[in-house]
């Protein structure tokens, strides 16, 4: 079923990616220091091996005919033999540009996908839909292009699927916390109201990465919505003022030096008692 949605794009991801406007990464980048994010824009980074897991559950799930024409299985060839070595060349010039996984990594990724569809709400928000559609909006408070490219959207809800570790409230909560989930949530919901009038909830797919593959599915709630709302403002402006400068500072813009002290988790003395370390001067 193809949905059309004006505002919204259908785009290849290498066309968006190219594009220079700002993104959630960018946004994530920024909130670290202005210094992070024009490191992030001037010289390409390799995923990491985490990053390339998402991208193959994401695209597995969700895109299944892009998955096939992108990553290939790679396979085991004798090379001390005429037959291996000429079968491996074979492999090799018919899978050129595919990322490869190993057929272990398949077998999990089907695990996952069947996970994420035993479970009634996600494979409800599944059963519609487009995946990837790209929106490109100008911020209005500071004239900054913005852009971002939604997991799945079906005009009632915003969904993005993420692969993690702990999948539970609890520990799902740290991730959004930690990982910047939440400026996501706001600046996807924002930049879809601005392309298409309509202001939509967003929904977390969590699916563990390991057995047996937990999944969960949340709605950012408004306090969500709020706090990434204002850390990501903060970094649009802080994007003007360098732009504006020229200035991209890391953590101190002054040069200042700063007084550092315990986080507050470790700073309890009362914690550590003396004999719980008589063993190792002993």
């Amino acid at each position: 079923m193809h949905l059309s949605h004006p505002g919204m794009l259908v785009m290849p991801a290498k066309r968006y990616h190219e594009d220079k406007a700002i993104g959630h990464t960018g946004i994530v980048k920024m909130l670290k220091s202005p210094a992070h994010f024009r490191e992030y824009l001037d010289y390409p980074h390799h995923q990491t091996p985490a990053m390339a897991f998402g991208s193959a559950v994401h695209s597995f799930i969700l895109e299944s005919e892009r998955f096939s024409k992108e990553v290939a299985v790679a396979e085991k060839f004798d090379r001390r033999t005429k037959e291996g070595k000429e079968a491996a060349a074979k492999f090799e010039v018919e899978n050129q540009g595919k990322s490869l996984i190993t057929s272990e990594e398949l077998a999990t990724l089907t695990l996952i996908r069947a996970a994420v569809h035993s479970h009634q709400g996600a494979d409800k928000l599944l059963s519609r839909g487009e995946a990837e559609l790209s929106v490109f909006w100008n911020d209005p408070a500071t004239g900054i292009a913005c852009k971002c490219r939604p997991d799945w959207f079906n005009g009632d809800v915003i969904t993005d699927l993420k692969s993690c570790v702990d999948a539970s409230a609890a520990g799902f909560s740290r991730a959004i916390a930690t990982l910047g989930y939440d400026v996501q949530a706001a600046f996807y919901v924002d930049g879809v109201k601005a392309a298409t009038g309509m202001e939509l909830p967003f929904i977390f797919i969590a699916a563990e990465k390991e057995p047996p593959h937990a999944v969960a599915v949340y709605r950012a709630d408004p306090e969500v919505i709020e706090a990434g709302r204002r850390k990501y403002r903060a970094a649009l402006q802080l994007l003007k003022w360098c732009q504006e400068s020229g200035s991209w500072p890391a953590y101190q813009p002054g040069g200042e030096i700063e007084l550092i002290s315990l986080p507050r988790w470790a700073a309890n003395a009362d914690d550590f008692k003396l004999e719980d370390f008589e063993l190792y001067a002993a």
